[in-house]
């Protein structure tokens, strides 16, 4: 996971932070391209627009101080994820991949809350006000939902969470559940969607390469049910003994920390995928998702019974 995502200024702290939070994404270890989702067969599929609140955990401060984010930084962070995902020319999403393509996935915030009454799609809770208690919920994704968590089967919870320093660990997702190689296992905490550590939300001047909005980006994939471009959690295993079960992203043994200068080979001797979001890498290099990738997202949406109802859910209005 950026996914948890984590971050790449040292490459030994990267790595023993990763293993710390692996624990909430289990892989399958052997590639079955039988079980690949098929691309869309049309030109110009099906758009799906899907509903996301935006939960701001914060201690108390005003909007806008520390924390408790502007609307303004909210709102660039999800027109950055939809450029992502839309493949936006002049934006941070662009790239020029012959194996990348436009998801025609969209995000959107949410335009009525659980009540049915209208909201901006941005929930503000005061930890010191819920306070869950830590000893009954040692994991973070139970105790996320102690502090807010709407219907996970209308909206898509992304909690912004003031409560993890910088440069530790930058975001979290959970997987959905399918029959796709690397997703079997069914959801082990009570919160499900994504988790953002508030330095690393949107654009920020946190120090380090995590700072331009990707790492939502990388933890969206997890959620719709993408792998790290090695597949397994762990690093450095032999050079095909994991896979992330997506035909168009070559393997390799461990993540590429930077995507200028000379780019490493994969293990077949293709050209490493330095660039994917399911990379960890710094956000300035993040820019392709391949059509593998987007055919697996899309498969999930249609398929996954924690997944297929949000691009039906009544929460939003659709083009």
């Amino acid at each position: 996971m950026r996914g948890s995502h984590f971050l790449i200024g040292q490459t030994q702290m990267k790595k023993t932070l990763y293993i710390l939070a692996s624990f909430l994404l289990l892989f399958a270890c052997s590639k079955e391209p039988e079980n690949q989702p098929d691309a869309p067969d049309n030109d110009t599929p099906a758009l799906y627009t899907l509903p996301i609140v935006i939960h701001i955990i914060h201690n108390g401060q005003s909007v806008g101080d520390s924390i408790n984010l502007a609307e303004i930084k909210i709102l660039e962070q999800v027109d950055g994820l939809n450029n992502d995902f839309r493949r936006r020319k002049g934006t941070l999403g662009e790239n020029d991949s012959p194996i990348s393509d436009d998801a025609f996935i969209q995000f959107k915030l949410a335009e009525a809350d659980p009540d049915g009454k209208p909201t901006n799609g941005i929930n503000r809770v005061n930890y010191s006000d819920v306070f869950p208690n830590k000893t009954a919920y040692t994991d973070l994704f139970d105790r996320l939902p102690v502090l807010a968590n709407w219907n996970p089967e209308k909206y898509i919870n992304i909690w912004v969470y003031g409560g993890l320093p910088p440069n530790t660990l930058a975001g979290r997702a959970s997987l959905p559940t399918t029959n796709l190689p690397g997703l079997e296992e069914p959801l082990k905490t009570v919160g499900d969607g994504v988790m953002i550590n508030t330095f690393h939300f949107g654009f920020s001047t946190v120090d380090g390469t995590v700072n331009l909005g990707k790492t939502l980006t990388h933890e969206m994939g997890h959620f719709l049910g993408l792998l790290h471009i090695w597949g397994n959690t762990f690093e450095g295993k032999d050079c095909f003994e994991f896979d992330d079960f997506v035909e168009d992203t070559p393997f390799v043994s461990a993540s590429i920390g930077h995507c200028n200068g000379n780019i490493p080979l994969a293990c077949d001797g293709q050209e490493a995928p330095a660039k994917n979001y399911m990379n960890l890498t710094t956000d300035n290099c993040m820019n392709v998702f391949t059509k593998g990738q987007i055919a697996r997202m899309r498969y999930v949406l249609e398929n996954a019974e924690r997944r297929k109802t949000l691009t039906t859910s009544n929460v939003v209005s659709r083009p």
